[in-house]
């Protein structure tokens, strides 16, 4: 071989191994850029899990420690609502009679279910009222007298059911009375016993019963008499003497009452 074909050969050589070597670095680039995208996901992937565990045991130390805050915390007593107190029962009393248009209706009433008609009682009451106007004097008084021998009859009676009664059931029985009043009854007096000490009269009240008695207002009406008792009253110079009575009757009807309410527990 001569020396230009040699040079060629070399030169051929040369050509072929830079050849090589450029498709070998190509190759190898191709591998290092396909390791590095697969791995890149797994990067991630790892990240997203280290998070979510790191999340997770955030959430549960979160947790552990909220119910170590609410078992440090006290629980709030359950509050239980006091018993309604029960409605003190009413005293058996003779019942208040019906007035003489009351009379009147009950009979009207009787008179239209005995015809066998149905009763309306808001028809019944317009009819009925309109015939108790119709009606003469003389036929009222029938109804009238009828009520006032009722009224006279329930006063007896009622006067014979307070004898019996004792301290004690005068106090629950006005009780129940005072508490009705406050909710709108106001038809409702209190029962007074009638052997009970009375309750003295006040300093003024003593001064205007002797003021009465002197006979110096009788022709004045009662509305008169009183302004003129409280005008007096205020000029009088002598209000400590009705005073001291007045408190030394209040201590007196004080010890009475004590008495009297021990005796008839």
């Amino acid at each position: 071989m001569n020396m230009s074909g040699l040079s060629a050969f070399r030169a051929l050589s040369i050509a072929a191994s830079s050849a090589f070597q450029t498709q070998a670095i190509r190759t190898m680039a191709v591998k290092a850029a396909g390791a590095s995208a697969v791995s890149k996901p797994r990067a991630k992937k790892e990240t997203s899990s280290s998070t979510k565990t790191k999340t997770t045991k955030a959430a549960s130390s979160k947790a552990s420690s909220s119910k170590a805050a609410s078992a440090s915390k006290p629980k709030p007593k359950k509050v239980v609502p006091a018993p309604k107190p029960k409605k003190a029962e009413a005293l058996p009393m003779p019942k208040r009679p019906s007035t003489s248009w009351g009379l009147f209706f009950v009979e009207h009433l009787a008179k239209v279910r005995a015809s066998g008609q149905n009763v309306v009682p808001t028809k019944e009451s317009a009819v009925a009222s309109a015939r108790w106007k119709e009606m003469s004097e003389s036929e009222k008084q029938v109804y009238k007298d009828k009520y006032r021998a009722d009224l006279e009859e329930f006063k007896r009676q009622t006067e014979e059911r307070l004898q019996e009664l004792t301290p004690a059931q005068y106090k629950i029985e006005n009780s129940r009375r005072q508490a009705l009043r406050a909710a709108g009854k106001k038809s409702l007096p209190s029962l007074k016993d009638p052997n009970a000490p009375k309750r003295p009269l006040s300093s003024f009240f003593l001064f205007a019963q002797e003021q009465r008695n002197t006979g110096k207002f009788s022709h004045l009406p009662l509305k008169e008499q009183a302004a003129s008792f409280a005008e007096a009253w205020d000029k009088s110079a002598d209000k400590s003497t009705y005073l001291e009575r007045s408190r030394v009757a209040m201590e007196a009807y004080k010890k009475e009452k004590a008495a009297y309410e021990a005796q008839n527990k």
